[in-house]
């Protein structure tokens, strides 16, 4: 099942700039702060049914509704958090980051560890250089930034291709051509698969920018160490995975030394969320209530258990 946000808007951000954003599930649930994949937008997560934590997914810059912010860096988006949260009246909350927002939830992790309660990397792109790319669609993402040109290039034309086309178009060609697991193609084959390319669709609608950051941020050194991250943290990845190789997650928790693994078997870059997306759910309690030795809500003891 599917779900609308239940709320969307800008943030004025202390610079001028302007942050997208909608919310899910229950605006009084425990709050976790999710980093969308890449290329996409605050509208990811309406791909799956979200309840009792409240859901805030931020555009980051340059993407959808959000301002671009020329030359910014992953240390720079913690503040960009900060300041989406002191505006809707959130003080502590957990991260999620999923694909490509795995780093920026990371660096939230990192640097704003008063602040966040927990963390999640879901099929999330590890730091460059570990050895964990090869094999993936992510390892060629990684090389841009090394090829002069070649980035801008790449999303350029991905942009074309994704404004140009019709989602149901654009989706029977992933599927044909894509080399897609069974997994995912099971799963983009019903309304998920128009949901994601819909959401590649409004995340590039004003240009390329925020994709070229992004491609420039996963492939340079990060400027914080993922090993410092202290909060309580999970890591999800299926094992047939072949945009983001399951040896990230790997790579993860070896940084992360107390984090909890799941690797699902059989579960692709896009099946994990949908199948498990109750399970994801449920961590985020397990993770909460961990950190603040309480029993969040009943709500959590309806999900399966968060290795399920």
């Amino acid at each position: 099942m599917q779900q609308d946000h239940i709320k969307r808007d800008t943030i004025l951000l202390p610079d001028g700039r302007r942050l997208g954003y909608a919310e899910y599930g229950d605006p009084d649930g425990p709050p976790v702060i999710y980093c969308h994949g890449f290329p996409s937008c605050r509208l990811e997560p309406g791909m799956v049914e979200i309840s009792a934590i409240r859901l805030v997914a931020l555009d980051r810059p340059g993407y959808g509704l959000s301002d671009p912010k020329p030359g910014r860096r992953l240390v720079d988006w913690p503040a960009d958090v900060a300041a989406a949260a002191d505006a809707l009246g959130i003080g502590r909350f957990a991260v999620a980051g999923v694909s490509g927002g795995a780093p920026y939830a990371a660096a939230c992790a990192a640097l704003l560890a008063d602040r966040v309660t927990g963390l999640a990397l879901i099929c999330g792109i590890a730091p460059p250089n570990m050895g964990w790319e090869a094999g993936g669609a992510a390892a060629r993402l990684m090389m841009l930034d090394r090829l002069p040109g070649s980035a801008t290039l790449a999303v350029g034309l991905g942009r074309r291709l994704v404004l140009g086309l019709r989602s149901a178009s654009l989706l029977r060609t992933l599927l044909r051509f894509g080399r897609l697991p069974e997994a995912d193609c099971r799963v983009l084959a019903g309304r998920a698969g128009i949901h994601v390319l819909d959401s590649f669709r409004e995340a590039l609608r004003n240009g390329p920018q925020g994709a070229l950051d992004d491609a420039r941020n996963f492939a340079q050194p990060w400027n914080f160490h993922v090993g410092d991250i202290a909060v309580p943290t999970v890591i999800w990845h299926g094992d047939m995975d072949n945009q983001v190789p399951v040896a990230a997650a790997e790579v993860y928790a070896r940084l992360i030394p107390h984090a909890q693994l799941y690797i699902k078997d059989g579960e692709g870059h896009f099946s994990l969320v949908v199948q498990y997306n109750h399970s994801l759910i449920s961590s985020f309690f397990a993770i909460a209530e961990r950190c603040v030795l309480t029993d969040v809500t009943s709500a959590a003891r309806t999900f399966p258990p968060a290795g399920g």
